[in-house]
């Protein structure tokens, strides 16, 4: 469907669960308050919303978190979703480190492609930044590569830890060649203290060093990364820039949080409670036109320029 804005939206975010293995500084602090497990959408609520979602015309799927891979039947539920006439595609965004051992579970539910999070190959600096154990993603990506499943690698960058990290996170890309994507610092409350990298500067730091960089007018998947080619590298480099370079004005996407908040924005105030709605008994005509008012009245943009977001997982998702 269209929203109000002429945009075709078909594309969904689901947050399978607000909790997280991880604790990494820029996204989450070490004590933050979870949904109780009722509050939680269950599997079947999801699939209904989902089918509502594809008469919508939504045809493309990214399951996030948290991490969405605690959740238990996790590969189940792709592979129910995947089973939904109409479904052309659902992805898995994952910090990876419980991803090697679910990797075959994954591969049987049909799951089309998955972006790992990975900010740093320094064991040390991913222990202090994330609290968690560089191995075991590490470990995952080797095992992607051997099942030939496609897979992305996704990178917050940092002012402090610089070029070291970009030039090794490219190096590693190259060696897979597999798309890596630079996403720009989300501003929220609990990362003020923190100081990111725009596309900008981390493609001056390169020209700096002596690369040649050079547009890629393809798109390598859903998302809103405008693509380069960097040096002798062999994978594309994507930049995903909400501040620096903002791209709501073609923005395909709605999310489901955890909790059952379907949200036109990432940290939109708006949303409507989906969970209640469906536990009230809700019919499935008056879910459709719910959720399509709510698409309808997806806002112009963000306004991540004039205030951060406050942190909110149980009301953010992945």
């Amino acid at each position: 469907m269209y929203d109000q804005y002429n945009r075709k939206i078909d594309y969904l975010r689901i947050s399978l669960t607000d909790r997280c293995n991880l604790h990494c500084r820029y996204c989450q602090p070490e004590i933050s308050e979870h949904v109780p497990h009722n509050e939680i959408l269950r599997y079947e609520e999801l699939l209904r919303i989902c089918r509502a979602a594809l008469q919508l015309g939504i045809r493309k799927f990214k399951i996030t978190g948290g991490e969405p891979l605690l959740r238990k039947g996790c590969s189940d539920f792709i592979a129910g979703l995947k089973r939904m006439e109409g479904v052309e595609q659902v992805t898995l965004t994952t910090n990876g480190t419980l991803l090697a051992q679910q990797l075959p579970a994954l591969i049987a539910a049909g799951v089309d492609s998955i972006n790992v999070s990975l900010d740093t190959l320094d064991a040390a600096y991913y222990a202090e930044l994330t609290g968690g154990s560089l191995g075991s993603v590490l470990q995952a990506l080797q095992e992607l590569q051997a099942a030939g499943i496609p897979f992305k690698l996704n990178c917050v960058p940092l002012a402090e830890n610089g070029l070291s990290d970009i030039r090794q996170l490219l190096q590693l890309a190259h060696r897979y060649n597999v798309p890596l994507r630079f996403i720009e610092l989300m501003p929220l409350d609990c990362n003020a203290n923190l100081q990111g990298l725009s596309g900008c500067e981390i493609r001056s730091l390169l020209e700096q060093a002596g690369l040649k960089l050079q547009p890629d007018a393809q798109r390598y998947g859903n998302g809103p990364a405008s693509y380069w080619r960097i040096g002798s590298y062999a994978m594309p480099v994507g930049f995903i820039e909400p501040l620096h370079n903002k791209f709501c004005a073609v923005c395909n996407r709605v999310r489901l949080t955890s909790a059952g908040m379907l949200k036109p924005c990432l940290y939109s105030d708006d949303g409507i409670d989906l969970k209640h709605l469906l536990r009230d008994g809700i019919s499935d005509a008056d879910l459709l036109q719910t959720m399509q008012k709510i698409i309808y009245a997806k806002p112009d943009g963000h306004r991540f320029e004039v205030q951060a977001a406050r942190f909110n997982m149980s009301q953010i998702g992945g």
